[in-house]
């Protein structure tokens, strides 16, 4: 193994330790939006696309995937989430030969403005409040061998609520070892690793000040205004493969480890039949999760004008919070 291998291989070991020693921090973790899976091919498949990844899909999973671009892979995915909200991604890839492929991605967790409301006018005060999550990505991947690549990427990732605000600088590392026996992919990756973040603004200033004129020492009302938390940190490691391959389609299994910093360690297990490089059926089902245990979806896949275009679907049930749908749409030039 090359010394490149090495280093990464022993930088990923060290963050999936440091990740399962924070597994006890149940629910501690801040900007939830960032586990929502933002595309219906991942979605579909549960998540467990650590290994098979390709194009501007891979900017969130792994972004060693994105080495797979052939030129330029252009993605827009949108899912309809819980109580009216909107999970938007969009992300593009350029593959520049042996220099490597760039990336660049954002992801938008939005709602409508809603009136605000008190005890003494029950039905609006004319003043209305926002809440949401956006991340912005950059991302590098290269190949250093014809079978193994790695990738790396830098995100800004901003929240704000009303008139509070949180910001953050995030890193994702990760890396894909293929090989020619049934097209074996194994890919690890590591996302969200960063600081710790708080929420800052005029609302939680006033309080603050309004609980130190009281000048009780030692107050520890004023601790709790001002919580720090870190950003959902996710560890995964899974293998693609294809146990069977015919002339028109093939059959592609997929499984995936996950450990999270907030919750316990899950399984997943996915398959995405193949027919004709046109029509893809993707199905996977989910251990240890407290809701969304199964899902479904489907993706067409055609030449249009000299480039190929791909729609793609996914649905899942969330139990008593209701069903999600995705939907995307992506070029590859």
């Amino acid at each position: 193994m090359s010394c490149y291998r090495k280093t990464f291989v022993a930088v990923l070991l060290i963050f999936m330790i440091s990740t399962t020693y924070a597994e006890g921090n149940l629910g501690q973790a801040g900007a939830n939006f960032l586990q929502i899976p933002v595309d219906p091919r991942g979605a579909a498949l549960g998540g467990a696309l650590t290994a098979s990844a390709v194009g501007a899909e891979a900017l969130y999973w792994n972004p060693a995937g994105a080495v797979s671009t052939e030129n330029i892979d252009v993605i827009f995915a949108l899912t309809d989430w819980f109580l009216d909200t909107k999970l938007a991604y969009g992300g593009v890839v350029k593959n520049f030969g042996n220099i490597g492929s760039f990336g660049l991605s954002v992801t938008s967790f939005y709602m409508d403005a809603l009136e605000i409301t008190s005890v003494y006018q029950p039905d609006g005060t004319n003043q209305f409040y926002d809440a949401g999550d956006i991340s912005l990505g950059l991302s590098y991947a290269r190949s250093l061998t014809e079978s193994f690549s790695f990738g790396l990427t830098v995100k800004y990732v901003h929240e704000h609520i009303w008139n509070e605000t949180a910001s953050q600088i995030a890193f994702d590392l990760g890396s894909i070892y293929y090989t020619q026996f049934l097209n074996l992919k194994i890919g690890m990756a590591i996302r969200n690793v960063s600081g710790t973040l708080s929420f800052e603004g005029q609302d939680i200033e006033d309080k603050i000040a309004a609980e130190q004129a009281l000048n009780i020492n030692n107050n520890p009302r004023v601790e709790r205004l001002t919580p720090e938390f870190r950003l959902p940190q996710v560890f995964q490691m899974g293998i693609a493969f294809e146990p069977f391959q015919m002339e028109n389609s093939a059959l592609t299994l997929v499984t995936d480890a996950e450990v999270p910093s907030d919750n316990t360690t899950r399984l997943i297990l996915g398959a995405e039949y193949n027919y004709g490089d046109f029509i893809f059926l993707r199905g996977s089902y989910r251990m240890n999760y407290d809701l969304g245990d199964f899902a479904l979806g489907l993706g067409l896949k055609g030449g249009i004008s000299g480039f190929l275009a791909t729609v793609n679907y996914a649905f899942n049930t969330q139990g008593y919070l209701g069903d999600v749908h995705r939907f995307s749409f992506g070029l590859a030039f």
